[in-house]
């Protein structure tokens, strides 16, 4: 028996494999966005959890554990005796690398929390503890990189252009554009005859005469 259903044409047929790989590319790239978003919020908590035992006031001292700043500060100073001498110069160039704002203020808040009383612990648990949350510094750091970088890449296929492609499978043209012929003014080339009674006014002829004839 023979089917009745018409064959797919080539282009519509291009055009919903083109629309079919733009949404792939899309549910790739936007998994891998959130997927590392719940990474990072992961590590984050794994930070706070460690720093609270044994390194309490950074928790007071910093705001955004995954920061950029708070990561450069802790990176550079993961333990409470390192912490504490960090200098004024050394946190406000961390903070203006982050576009902070009240630069002196946080500056002058962080030090005091940094140089406050501390938790006592055996040496070798400080240092082991230090050494994980400078790796973690490290990992948050990395995480937020590569964020940036995917989140570059799902604004590129959603933009308007990709958007197009997704709907149509091919780039979007502008339509071209025509030009229209001059209008004819009224006192332009084709002069007008005068009119006679009885004539056509474009085309001068007698127009046919609508009177009854006279009857004798």
């Amino acid at each position: 028996m023979l089917s009745t259903r018409p064959a797919e044409s080539p282009v519509a047929s291009s055009t919903s494999f083109s629309r079919a790989v733009m949404a792939q590319a899309v549910k790739v790239v936007a998994r891998a966005h959130k997927t590392l978003i719940w990474e990072r919020t992961r590590h984050t908590q794994r930070l706070r959890h460690q720093l609270r035992d044994y390194f309490p006031a950074a928790l007071e001292a910093y705001e955004d554990l995954d920061a950029p700043d708070t990561l450069e500060l802790l990176a550079k100073a993961p333990d409470p005796a390192s912490a504490a001498r960090l200098t004024t110069a050394q946190i406000d160039a961390a903070l203006k690398r982050a576009r902070r704002h009240n630069r002196a203020e946080k500056t002058a808040a962080i030090k005091a929390a940094l140089r406050g009383e501390q938790l006592a612990s055996p040496p070798q648990v400080t240092a082991a503890c230090a050494a994980v949350v400078r790796a973690l510094a490290g990992v948050l750091t990395a995480l937020n990189e590569q964020i940036t970088v995917l989140e570059g890449q799902v604004d590129a296929h959603f933009s308007p252009q990709s958007s197009a492609m997704t709907r149509t499978g091919m780039p979007r043209r502008r339509p071209a554009r025509t030009t229209r012929p001059p209008a004819r003014s009224p006192a332009s080339p084709a002069k007008r005859r005068p009119s006679r009674p009885g004539t056509c006014t474009t085309t001068g002829s007698a127009m046919p005469s609508t009177a009854r004839p006279s009857l004798h």
